[in-house]
């Protein structure tokens, strides 16, 4: 059965109020989940990465990268856009964009090289729904799945072997029901993630307009 650990990240970030401090609602052997603003035209603190990334972006941006040797690197992003990043060196960032841009940082905590251990289910989701999952990402560390369901749409019943966090995209009312039938109805909000467990389900969009959300796989 799915259990689901919820954590009340502050949602409102997304109506314009930043993650001022930057927010860490999950810290766990597997992952660090920070939430953080980034301000338009500030130049961060010379900083480094020492674990590999996923990146969410919830607001369409510009980041320039500066690192000691002058080199310079800018990125684009659009809204919802998910991007893989490697350990990185020393390095500022500066943003360019209307408004703060909200970020969903996932630190892995296993090891680069790391060999998985869990194979896929075989009712894994995008094998039983390719037209509502889709893979983002597919590495030996994580594997990131993008779920959109129009209103009143609803998936098969898919199992997840892996741990894996939930971040929505869009708000939503989705209806969850275990194998056992036991049925569970919540209500999501942008950003505000949850940590998900091995288990099975089938969702279904009860709310009254379009879900997305970003779901990454720890493989550890």
């Amino acid at each position: 059965m799915l259990k689901v650990l919820a954590f009340a990240a502050a949602a409102a970030s997304h109506a314009g109020i930043p993650y001022d401090p930057p927010t860490t609602p999950i810290d766990n052997a597997v992952a660090r989940v920070q939430l953080s603003a980034g301000v338009p035209g500030e130049v961060t603190k010379p900083h480094v990465h020492l674990t590999n990334r996923v990146m969410i972006y919830f607001q369409a941006r510009i980041n320039t990268i500066r690192y000691p040797d002058v080199r310079v690197s800018p990125e684009h992003f659009v809204a919802g856009e998910v991007q893989w990043n490697n350990s990185m060196g020393a390095h500022t960032a500066t943003i360019t964009a209307n408004g703060p841009v909200d970020i969903v940082h996932v630190e892995l905590n296993s090891p680069p090289g790391m060999v998985p251990a869990i194979k896929n289910a075989a009712r894994e989701p995008s094998l039983v729904d390719p037209a509502h999952f889709n893979v983002e990402i597919d590495n030996n560390q994580v594997r990131v799945l993008r779920l959109h369901l129009g209103r009143g749409e609803k998936t098969p019943v898919y199992e997840e072997r892996l741990k894996r966090l939930l971040v929505p995209l869009t708000e939503a009312r989705l209806k969850t029901t275990a194998p056992d039938g036991v049925v569970k109805t919540a209500q999501y909000r942008p950003g505000e993630v949850q940590w998900l467990m091995p288990g099975a389900q089938n969702d279904e969009n009860v709310g009254d307009a379009r879900y997305e959300a970003i779901l990454v796989e720890f493989k550890k």
